[in-house]
């Protein structure tokens, strides 16, 4: 068990503590609703067996082993804590409805895989790129990096999986699409198979999107109707790298943002 676990992304949440909120079926006048708004937890679940059995047991006590639905608006996160959630969802007896309010991205779209069906607002967007890491003020030989290339393979290739899995496209389509950072509207993503249908007449998504505008700053190819200056999410520069330092840069930055 870890003890101290590790906070990946600047937030208020205290180590252990739920970042979802549970609604009764009283509450929502249907099936009870799981919700995970914001990052797929401030802190890694890695080698942490606490927040993982805390997130089980008010999914049961929540689903009662019956229907359940778990809604989803985040920019992404820790992808030990996505996985163990998706694992956690697969094993649940009953059936999982996910829907996609205003955006999953990266880590939190292998949660919404997890869903037996996947419901996406029409004005909700859905995003996949490539797993990275972030090394801060680090010294690396060549060894290291070597390291860390092939733990980023793995961990491609698990994700790879999973979509090809649900979306029934080829897994040299899904790398490609992952390498290119893939956004995609709700049509979008029920064409390629990441969702299953859509649900007419959502809102704007500026109404949702101060839950996850911080996570969209690591990304690269963010759509304009998702970006507000008055929340401060400004129009990233033009690089004038190269594509392959771009590249470079690009596989040296956190767990999966």
């Amino acid at each position: 068990m870890q003890n101290n676990p590790i906070r990946c992304f600047e937030g208020t949440t205290k180590p252990h503590e739920a970042f979802w909120s549970l609604r009764n079926a009283i509450e929502t006048g249907g099936e009870p609703e799981l919700e995970l708004y914001g990052y797929i937890s401030e802190y890694s679940w890695f080698e942490d067996d606490i927040t993982p059995a805390i997130f089980k047991n008010d999914l049961y006590a929540l689903g009662k082993g019956g229907p359940i639905t778990v809604r989803i608006n985040s920019g992404g996160g820790d992808i030990i804590a996505a996985s163990l959630i998706r694992a956690i969802m697969t094993d649940y007896p009953g059936e999982i409805t996910v829907r996609i309010d205003g955006l999953a991205a990266s880590a939190a779209v292998i949660v919404a895989m997890a869903g037996k069906t996947v419901r996406i607002m029409d004005t909700a967007y859905l995003m996949i790129h490539d797993p990275a890491i972030v090394v801060l003020m680090a010294v690396l030989d060549i060894e290291t990096l070597g390291g860390f290339y092939n733990q980023l393979q793995s961990l491609k290739k698990g994700i790879v999986d999973t979509y090809a899995k649900k979306t029934g496209l080829t897994p040299e389509k899904l790398a490609k699409m992952m390498a290119d950072e893939t956004w995609m509207s709700a049509v979008e993503a029920v064409e390629y198979g990441f969702a299953n249908e859509i649900i007419e007449g959502g809102q704007s998504p500026a109404s949702n999107r101060v839950a996850y505008v911080n996570a969209l700053r690591n990304y690269v190819n963010v759509p304009a109707a998702l970006r507000d200056p008055d929340l401060g999410l400004a129009a990233e520069p033009v690089s004038t790298l190269s594509p392959e330092a771009i590249r470079l840069q690009a596989e040296v930055k956190l767990i999966l943002n």
